[in-house]
């Protein structure tokens, strides 16, 4: 076959068959985007499987007969901002307002068959900032300044006991915390917080600043009363919902996204792009600091502060206005509009 009969066949292929190859073209793509992206997800929950290799009991971390004590407490004060680094592998953190200069961090340990001294909890002051680890195999684990936690394999046979963290912060001091298996909460705290946890809640009430929280199995709620000087707000999850309350007066740039679910506002959005009832970018206010609201599986809703009853908006499109006697109807303008 000479090569302009080859060229000659090829072209009638694609132009007999262009719809379907694109089409499966198409298709592969999309098929390789949400196997890379589960398979990301399944990744996120290495931590679980680390746990119990180290020989955790992941359940009934909520039982009432469960024992208890104050197993320790750490106070100090840090320079500037700090920051504070926390980090806790299997129970809760509950941060709130300080009173004084100081920061105060408590821990309970809490067991129902396991042996609480056998997890240990260690603090790292450096450069007038502190990390404070809970530690389930100290032999072969890692504790150290900047908010370093490492954690190798191995079995523990640590049962069930638990660690809740409980941190008073002062105001301006920036916070880093994190846990594996737990809900992390914070309220009327004043500075920048970083929360994450993998299987559990994030939950922020009438803060005052930036805030970055994450998790993987929960919702995230966050109620902040003053976002002035803030660098950001980012709020994200894979299964569970997130609500952001914020100042009616807000001044940011939103990008908000789900894939099962949708995107709801009670706040009035300048749509940047094509309106999507799922992935919306927008202007709120005069536009500013970063906005970020993302999960996979749940609802998105932004509510102004302290709203209890709110009517939520939905992205969609508004209907055209009637047109002007003697002029033909103008185009549907992309808006969000209030659906009761």
């Amino acid at each position: 076959m000479s090569a302009s009969s080859e060229s000659s066949w090829m072209h009638r292929v694609w132009r007999d068959w262009r719809p379907e190859i694109t089409r499966g073209v198409f298709l592969f793509a999309v098929v390789a985007s949400v196997g890379v992206f589960f398979l990301r997800q399944v990744r996120a929950f290495e931590p679980l499987a680390l746990l119990r290799d180290h020989g955790v009991d992941l359940n009934h971390l909520g039982d009432a007969d469960r024992n208890w004590v104050d197993a320790y407490s750490w106070s100090g004060v840090v320079s500037g901002e700090g920051p504070v680094w926390i980090r806790n592998l299997n129970g809760a953190i509950m941060i709130e307002r300080a009173e004084g200069d100081s920061v105060v961090v408590t821990a309970q340990k809490s067991w129902m068959h396991g042996d609480p001294e056998s997890v240990q909890i260690v603090a790292v002051p450096s450069d007038g900032a502190v990390t404070i680890c809970a530690l389930w195999n100290p032999a072969t684990s890692e504790c150290g300044p900047g908010g370093v936690f490492r954690m190798k394999g191995g079995k523990g046979g640590h049962g069930d006991v638990a660690v809740r963290f409980i941190v008073r912060l002062p105001q301006g001091v920036r916070l880093d915390a994190s846990t594996v298996n737990g809900s992390v909460t914070a309220s009327g705290t004043e500075g920048p917080l970083t929360l994450e946890t993998v299987n559990g809640s994030v939950t922020v009430d009438d803060a005052i600043g930036s805030v970055v929280a994450s998790t993987v199995n929960g919702s995230v709620n966050a109620a902040v009363l003053d976002l002035a000087g803030a660098s950001e707000l980012d709020l994200k999850t894979v299964n569970g919902s997130i609500r952001a309350s914020v100042p009616a007066e807000i001044n940011a740039q939103l990008e908000a996204s789900t894939v099962n679910g949708k995107v709801q506002s009670e706040l009035p959005l300048q749509m940047v792009g094509r309106i999507n009832p799922r992935s919306i970018r927008a202007t709120l206010g005069h536009g500013g600091m970063p906005l970020r609201l993302q999960t996979v599986n749940g609802s998105v809703t932004i509510v102004p502060v302290g709203a209890t009853a709110p009517k939520i908006a939905e992205v969609g499109e508004a209907p055209p206005a009637p047109p002007a006697p003697g002029e033909p109807a103008a185009p549907a303008p992309r808006a969000v509009i209030v659906r009761p």
